[in-house]
């Protein structure tokens, strides 16, 4: 299959350097002097305790336009999506979108493709430099449709080393999901510098971490929220020793994704006229942080 993907990122340099096992794969950078480097030297994929140059994937700038493939998958964080709209608002082909968060449905609707899924990444990818990502958790990926079929997906159902795929019935229930792992991590970590481990093993960290739980699965109206509240601890613990992307946004002085996560939150407890006192003061924390260059 020919696999376009957007995004020269964590997670773009991850689906490329994985994909293009099996797959053609095509990577488009938001600048010409990444896709020129990976072009001629490929992408170095850092995984269990061994580094492997992939040079067989094609990489262009955005500007040079999307040629024909299968399917497009969209690896930009949130906040880049409109920029990218005009090159991809009339595509036909099918489109896989991966960001965090709940905002990017709304983007969706102005796509004139016939057929959208939504992913969510369970992988941990660390970027190293414009060619280097590290593969630093194994996880899966879940996909779900937003327009039309899942079955016209063939991914999900093949079988690639140390990166599976799972079909999800219903893409709301499986982005709530996410968003509550991502509310609740994420912005904690970022704020308290730590690892994501560390919002379990210290006592007081563990206090906040109940805390904006139980205020987010109110705002959200999470059905079960005790199964809920062991996912997003299981997934704490399973991650303990890593840096949530939030955290190294910040640490890094670049834009966090704090707009698509706490921000849809507190659009909906201001809809539903439900309290978010430590929602809104963690969210104005890390856009305070994000305002100073982190």
């Amino acid at each position: 299959m020919r696999i376009g993907i957007i995004g020269g990122g964590a997670i773009g340099l991850l689906f490329a350097s994985r994909l293009s096992e099996k797959h053609n794969v095509t990577l488009y950078t938001h600048t010409a002097d990444q896709a020129s480097i990976i072009q001629r030297d490929g992408i170095r994929l850092i995984a269990d305790g061994e580094s492997r140059l992939l040079t067989g994937i094609i990489s262009k700038g955005l500007d040079e336009g999307i040629s024909d493939v299968d399917l497009l998958i969209v690896a930009v964080k949130q906040y880049h999506l409109q920029q990218i709209l005009p090159r991809i608002k009339d595509i036909q082909v099918p489109l896989l979108f991966l960001q965090n968060g709940y905002g990017h449905i709304s983007f969706l609707k102005q796509l004139q493709s016939p057929t959208i899924f939504v992913g969510v990444v369970e992988h941990g990818a660390l970027k190293h430099d414009g060619i280097t990502v590290e593969h630093t958790g194994l996880g899966i990926t879940r996909i779900a449709s937003f327009r039309g079929e899942l079955e016209q997906l063939s991914l999900v159902n093949e079988r690639i080393d140390h990166f599976p795929f799972t079909k999800s019935e219903d893409f709301h229930s499986m982005l709530m999901d996410k968003l509550v792992v991502n509310a609740v991590i994420n912005p904690l970590t970022a704020i308290l510098g730590v690892e994501n481990g560390g919002l379990i093993t210290n006592s007081f960290h563990y206090q906040l971490f109940q805390g904006l739980f139980e205020e987010i699965s109110g705002i959200l109206e999470i059905q079960n929220k005790d199964e809920s509240f062991e996912h997003v601890k299981s997934v704490c613990m399973a991650t303990a020793e890593n840096r949530s992307s939030m955290l190294k946004d910040l640490e890094n002085g670049r834009k966090t994704e704090i707009d698509a996560i706490l921000g849809h939150i507190l659009s909906e407890a201001k809809n539903k006229g439900k309290s978010d006192c430590l929602t809104s003061s963690l969210y104005k924390m890390v856009k305070g942080k994000e305002s100073q260059g982190g």
